[in-house]
């Protein structure tokens, strides 16, 4: 019978230089920030917390809003604690810019060099009753390399409290600073706020102007004659 010790002992480095080759990263959102919807209600569980980027070479605006999704890379997520009202997680940076999180939908491939966003969220599809919030603080961004002999001296923290007034959000409102979206919420915010979609209009709605201006265009050509 083979010896297991040496075979153990191998995990134990492997694992050890896992470690060593790894920038631990603390994310989220503290006790007491307020989170609200655009209607002012408070967000609750039902949100999905993201913490990721955009793929390389796309910028997201409100123009191409339909291709978020499809570019987003997940770098971790979590749940949001509705008792406690906050919610945080630790995650390691490895040393290829991946990410250790074993959360679901987690990205397998390098963040390296990208910039680092917070993505809160009901609904992946930008649409009336969706409500999102996009944004980052500017020295958000996830290394471009990372050491390959000794860990970093230094932990990452990212929170939501964090956004400055300088910093527009791409979505949703965060401290009385705005980006695009739509807000029923008018009042002071020291928070963060997420922003909903103008809805389309409904077939029914378009039957109605079509008729409008076709009964227009007649009025005006008999004017005319």
């Amino acid at each position: 019978m083979k010896p297991r010790v040496p075979v153990l002992a191998a995990v134990f480095v492997a694992f050890s230089t896992l470690q060593t080759h790894a920038q631990t990263l603390n994310w989220g959102v503290p006790v007491g920030e307020v989170l609200k919807d655009s209607n002012g209600d408070a967000i609750d569980d039902t949100y999905v917390f993201e913490l990721g980027a955009f793929a390389l070479n796309f910028d997201p605006q409100e123009s191409n809003v339909g291709e978020w999704l499809t570019h987003w890379r997940v770098f971790d997520s979590l749940v949001y604690d509705t008792n406690f009202g906050f919610t945080t997680s630790s995650v390691f940076i490895l040393s290829d810019v991946k990410s250790n999180s074993t959360r679901p939908g987690v990205s397998t491939g390098s963040f390296a060099g990208l910039n680092a966003f917070i993505w809160v969220r009901k609904g992946d599809q930008p649409v009336a009753g969706s409500e999102w919030f996009v944004g980052r603080a500017i020295d958000w961004t996830f290394p471009t390399t990372a050491d390959p002999c000794c860990p970093p001296s230094t932990t990452k923290e990212w929170s939501v409290s964090d956004l400055g007034p300088g910093e527009i959000p791409e979505w949703g409102r965060q401290n009385n600073v705005t980006g695009p979206g739509v807000s029923i919420f008018t009042g002071t915010l020291n928070g963060l706020q997420t922003h909903t979609f103008i809805p389309e209009p409904s077939s029914s709605l378009l039957l109605i102007f079509g008729t409008a201006g076709l009964v227009l265009v007649r009025r005006r050509s008999a004017i005319v004659r």
